[in-house]
């Protein structure tokens, strides 16, 4: 089952880790980051840096794709995390039996637009946002479960 989707561009550090699983019950976390599934060393580091008790799976989004009947069907509590907001809008609208993504951590880059204290979109991200408002998922901003949930869905 898939209990959560969010972008951040750190994949797996301690607010992922630490907050998120554990206020969600997850027990399986899938990264689908097409820079990290080409890099052996950086897939061995989120390897290291995951608890013990908690299965971690790394694709790129054509692997993800290619692996979506298997992803839907799983039985453990699961958290997808995206890389970015492109890779996003290319494998979220084939996950089932969800419809929100949570925009943990875009950075600031040049000719970006900021929505939060940790979300900068550029004018492409921002188009693939509304592509997928306009499929029917509920974009929300939110670093920690304990801090406030902002809707992006009314901002771009």
């Amino acid at each position: 089952m898939i209990k959560m989707i969010r972008i951040d561009h750190r994949l797996l550090h301690g607010q992922v880790l630490f907050a998120w699983t554990k206020s969600q019950g997850i027990e399986r976390i899938i990264v689908i980051d097409n820079a990290t599934a080409q890099d052996d060393f950086k897939k061995m580091s989120l390897k290291l840096s995951k608890p013990a008790d908690i299965k971690l799976s790394v694709f790129s989004d054509e692997q993800a794709l290619a692996r979506m009947t298997k992803i839907n069907a799983l039985s453990e509590q699961t958290m997808i995390i995206f890389g970015n907001v492109t890779e996003t809008a290319a494998v979220a609208p084939s996950l089932t039996g969800i419809k929100a993504i949570n925009y943990g951590g875009i950075p600031e880059r040049s000719e970006t637009k900021k929505f939060s204290k940790a979300i900068y979109l550029t004018t492409a991200e921002v188009q693939a946002s509304r592509q997928l408002k306009e499929q029917g998922f509920e974009l929300y901003m939110q670093q920690v479960p304990t801090s406030k949930k902002e809707n992006l869905n009314q901002l771009i």
